[in-house]
């Protein structure tokens, strides 16, 4: 009986190390993401999500909706469930701060994601400007194609300048040099010796802002030949008012944006004034960030930013991303 006894009391210990291992495992990780209406972020909640699942972590997100304030509720919210860990990818890179250093206080690590909250235990982001001036590139590219088979009057104006729009996001500080980034890679990429008049420059981070701000800039400008915008979201709302423009064709008309979303890769393989985008891979950020979080709660803060790798795409490499 002592035998049977003695055996059970091991059993349970040995169950009760093994449940013990296994709440240690369980982490819950809560995101709260700059804005759901980009569609960039839900690649990122998507590669996320998908990760979270493989690696047995509880994954809460909370849409900030491009609201700076709601961040904050969302850090409060999380340190009231006793989250192990927060990610943010900030509308405001400031407003959040004292937050953050509440969550920290709570002994949950924050980690930025795409743009750096001040204090981070981790930022995992974008060299800003060279993410901007890869588009810039593309587009500078462009037009010394258009030099060199002689067809660069296609793009002109009536004054002989090459029009241009840079589509910007100044409400995200690091976006700023993003845009700036833009406007260098195409000023320094092109050869050729006709002017570059940049016409127009306005925030749009969506598809609607985009329209919006192309149906304005052609209005006052119908001569643009180039559009190169910070980001995706906003170029595939530029690119559906150019289309109700007729004047515009692929042949004098450039898109460039960046983050190299689905709808826009097929744009690119379709040979259409979409020209051109840049690589970032958001799903599989969105998988990184959480091997980042999980680097953090086992050995602390990362002090250097962990920056990611950027690739541009046009059609010459096209076919590396879209199949027939």
């Amino acid at each position: 009986m002592k035998k049977v006894l003695v055996l059970l009391l091991a059993l349970c210990l040995i169950l009760g190390l093994a449940g013990g291992a296994l709440a240690e495992e369980e982490i819950t990780v809560g995101y709260t993401v700059q804005s759901m209406e980009n569609a960039y972020f839900v690649s990122i909640v998507d590669g996320m999500k998908a990760a979270a699942k493989d690696r047995g972590i509880n994954l809460i997100v909370s849409d900030a909706a491009a609201d700076a304030s709601k961040h904050i509720n969302h850090i409060e919210d999380f340190i009231a469930q006793g989250v192990d860990a927060i990610i943010i990818s900030p509308v405001d890179q400031e407003a959040p701060v004292d937050a953050v250093k509440q969550a920290q206080e709570a002994g949950i690590p924050v980690i930025s994601l795409d743009q750096e909250v001040s204090g981070s235990d981790a930022v995992f982001c974008i060299s800003e400007h060279a993410y901007g001036y890869m588009g810039g590139q593309i587009a500078g590219e462009w037009l010394n194609e258009k030099e060199a088979d002689g067809t660069i009057e296609d793009v002109l104006s009536e004054s002989g300048t090459i029009e241009v729009v840079v589509v910007r996001y100044d409400m995200i500080k690091s976006v700023i040099e993003r845009a700036q980034g833009l406007k260098d890679g195409l000023l320094e990429t092109y050869t050729g010796d006709h002017e570059i008049d940049i016409v127009y420059e306005q925030n749009a981070a969506n598809a609607d802002e985009g329209f919006n701000l192309a149906e304005t800039a052609l209005t006052a400008n119908p001569d643009i030949s180039i559009f190169v915008c910070i980001n995706d979201s906003g170029a595939l709302g530029v690119y559906e008012a150019c289309l109700l423009h007729k004047e515009h064709t692929p042949e004098n008309t450039c898109i460039v944006g960046l983050d190299a979303l689905e709808e826009p890769l097929r744009l690119i393989s379709e040979d259409t004034m979409y020209k051109g985008t840049v690589d970032i891979q958001p799903a599989q950020k969105g998988a990184e960030v959480l091997d980042i979080v999980l680097d953090v709660l086992e050995n602390g803060p990362i002090e250097e930013k962990i920056t990611y790798e950027m690739n541009p795409v046009t059609k010459a490499n096209i076919a590396d991303y879209v199949t027939d």
